[in-house]
């Protein structure tokens, strides 16, 4: 398709094909970094793997989406945000395609790389191009149905177990991924190219169609000019250095709070706090998975309503809550203790740390920086994210489940603070207006007034 406008084409329906991308996006995202969570065990007795084995196995996806992430803005920058998700879309498939067909080890391994290459690229460039092609009423809700589609891809990795309870169906059972990436690859024909983009690549001309065609303001055009690198002087232009901490402080501890030690090894979790394993320990995972998915809806709903701060400032409080219940039913032997515990924290999760930093990367960053600035904050996500999935286990065997439990804690009273202190509050103000304040070097907490 065109970046030409559509004549006749509402916004609800230009909204709607934004989102859809955005699902394709997170769903890929979701069952990418999950699908390997229980089949971990069926893997490592074919490949005869230890512990320290079965996390290197799945740190390869993790640590292949930071350098995903990090080739995101170049990208971006340069070909375009449909084109970057399209090169993302084509690797995943092909990695999925690799793991049909029952691989070694070596090219198992292989096929992980080539599908977090992909994940690290699309995680940062379609919450971004959300961002860009929604009008600010809707831009809140959009941006995190990015994170809903990611739980929807944890909830359907952790179905298939349940559905294929052949141990060696594990090929099919990772590699049935392959139809989201195929599906992104439609959706992108169903939409235009980011009018911010175009303004700096193709003229206003151009943006001005495809921000009609998606209902959104024709943006102002960028001091800079697509495909030529940043000046270094731009970070330190108002509260840019500022915006860029506080986003990459955000996804630092959205992965060090527990969430990914609780994606990639929930069976093993729940084996710990006392529940048997096989179907007893599947099925409270999928339960997990589950509220996971109810809690983001209902960020969804209240994102662009209730706003950015109450929900990161009480969703940090009750993660604490609910991980501390997690710490006292595996000290007391108390395994339903452990699973509400675990519940409630997803639920808090799902409605603050989970959806808000991809929502306030989006809104935050300056046009001249966005592309560079949300590689940077996704690739700090996904270096922390790799942390965890490197180190879980080996910190549960060596120190216990509790302490482990206490340190998440801990980074989610980190997360409380920072939230009371520095979060700005953002819903309903328009890219242009944010820009403008961040730039004149506005208080962090008030560049969303």
């Amino acid at each position: 398709m065109s970046d030409a406008a559509i004549p006749g084409r509402p916004a609800a329906f230009a909204v709607a094909r934004v989102a859809a991308l955005t699902a394709c996006s997170g769903l890929l995202f979701g069952y990418s970094t999950a699908s390997i969570a229980d089949w971990l065990e069926p893997i490592a007795a074919v490949f005869s793997l230890t512990v320290r084995g079965q996390e290197y196995l799945t740190v390869s996806l993790v640590i292949s989406c930071f350098f995903g992430a990090v080739a995101a803005a170049p990208l971006a920058r340069r070909f375009g945000r449909r084109m970057a998700l399209t090169g993302a879309f084509v690797l995943a498939a092909a990695g999925y395609g690799v793991v049909l067909t029952e691989p070694s080890l070596s090219l198992l391994v292989f096929a992980r790389v080539l599908i977090g290459f992909a994940v690290g690229i699309s995680s940062m460039v379609a919450p971004m191009y959300a961002g860009e092609a929604t009008p600010a009423d809707r831009r809140g809700g959009v941006v995190a149905l990015f994170q809903l589609a990611v739980t929807l891809g944890i909830l359907a990795a952790y179905a298939v177990p349940l559905i294929l309870l052949d141990h060696s169906a594990w090929p099919l059972a990772i590699g049935g991924g392959i139809v989201i990436p195929l599906a992104g690859l439609l959706m992108l024909v169903a939409v235009p190219e980011s009018p911010s983009w175009l303004i700096a690549a193709r003229g206003d001309a151009a943006a001005r169609a495809a921000a009609g065609a998606l209902g959104v303001p024709t943006p102002h055009a960028a001091p800079s000019t697509a495909g030529h690198a940043l000046p270094s002087l731009s970070l330190r232009t108002g509260a840019t250095l500022a915006v860029l901490a506080l986003c990459c402080g955000l996804f630092i501890l959205q992965n060090l709070s527990g969430i990914d030690g609780i994606l990639y090894y929930a069976p093993t979790i729940f084996t710990e706090l006392g529940f048997p394993p096989g179907l007893a320990a599947l099925g409270a995972t999928f339960g997990l998975g589950l509220i996971n998915v109810i809690a983001t809806v209902i960020a969804i709903l209240t994102v662009d309503r209730l706003g950015r701060r109450p929900l990161a400032i009480y969703g940090s409080l009750v993660m604490i809550l609910g991980l501390s219940a997690v710490v006292a039913a595996h000290l007391w032997d108390m395994p339903f203790l452990g699973l509400a515990g675990l519940c409630v924290y997803i639920a808090a999760f799902a409605l603050s740390l989970g959806p808000l930093p991809y929502v306030l990367m989006a809104e935050l960053m300056p046009s001249s920086l966005r592309e560079a600035g949300l590689s940077a904050a996704s690739a700090t996500s996904w270096l922390f994210n790799a942390l965890v999935a490197l180190f879980f286990l080996t910190g549960v065997t060596q120190f216990g489940l509790s302490t482990v439990f206490m340190f998440f804690a801990l980074i989610c009273l980190f997360a409380l603070v920072i939230s009371i202190i520095w979060l700005p509050e953002t819903k309903g103000r328009s890219l242009e207006a944010i820009e403008e304040n961040v730039l004149k070097g506005v208080p962090l907490r008030q560049v969303g007034r």
